[in-house]
């Protein structure tokens, strides 16, 4: 395998990284002077799906309609699953993380995330921490989206990422990813597991003969409700890559300021 596939891999997974991915029942702290009841007040169920109709067979529907999957459902309907997850999704907080071990190093990125419909517009605003690095601020709905790096004297505002415009869903960066992986890769279902409480079909892909020498092996966790990555993990010789939802919170009721980019004085706004 070319270390392409690898970097691809990588960068899919950065791009799940800052957006989207579901795991356990409790809130996270909100930076920015943000109150930590505008994450979670007044919390309801999330609107319910069904799975598609090849795969009714592997998976046991509730009485409201959402995709319950048994213990022996196939990895074909699983991975058909997780490239649809986020569209069973609205109104939810996350968090989440990945950690790349490389040689003597331990490099670690956490991402929070708010997404918001209120009157069918999309709001939403992410944090990014790197140890050793200032935060990165996005805030944005349909229309723009704000980008500030804590401690510089400018932020961009910019329509390029705008959430079905020119970044990929997280849905539909996992079915590129997963597409990739059958190509070269044997892949099978070996169970369930949780992962940070939340039950999860663990995927596992390896290398077909032609692949061998590469030694990659890849394995995924993908929630058994709602059909998003709760980890992903990828190993190559002394590479090891981890992405993993940490905390995952559903029908949230935000303030709207939570929206809204709190610039330090001086910062100019720079439109793009």
């Amino acid at each position: 395998m070319k270390r392409g596939f690898i970097l691809g891999s990588l960068i899919g997974v950065l791009l799940l990284m800052t957006l989207g991915a579901c795991s356990s029942d409790d809130g996270a702290g909100i930076s920015m002077d943000q109150n930590e009841n505008d994450v979670t007040e007044e919390a309801a169920p999330a609107e319910e799906s069904s799975p598609p109709e090849e795969d009714a067979g592997n998976a046991d529907a509730t009485d409201g309609g959402t995709a319950k999957a048994s213990e022996n459902i196939s990895k074909e309907a699983v991975m058909q699953m997780a490239s649809e997850g986020d569209q069973l999704m609205e109104n939810y907080y996350l968090e989440s993380k990945v950690t790349m071990y490389t040689d003597d190093q331990t490099d670690e990125t956490l991402t929070r995330e708010w997404f918001y419909w209120k009157e069918g517009e999309l709001h939403f605003r992410k944090e990014i921490e790197r140890a050793d690095a200032p935060t990165q601020y996005i805030t944005g709905n349909d229309t723009d989206s704000t980008i500030y790096t804590e401690g510089e004297e400018i932020a961009i505002r910019t329509e390029t990422l705008v959430p079905g415009a020119d970044l990929p869903s997280q849905s539909k960066a996992m079915k590129e990813r997963i597409s990739s992986y059958k190509m070269s890769h044997e892949s099978e279902v070996v169970g369930q597991e949780e992962v940070n409480g939340r039950k999860g079909h663990h995927l596992v892909f390896t290398p077909k003969e032609e692949a061998m020498e590469s030694g990659t092996t890849m394995e995924l966790w993908i929630d058994s409700e709602h059909w998003l990555t709760l980890k992903e993990v990828l190993d190559q010789g002394d590479m090891r890559m981890e992405y993993e939802v940490i905390t995952f919170v559903e029908g949230i009721e935000p303030s709207m300021d939570l929206f809204h980019m709190e610039l330090p004085a001086g910062v100019e706004i720079i439109d793009q």
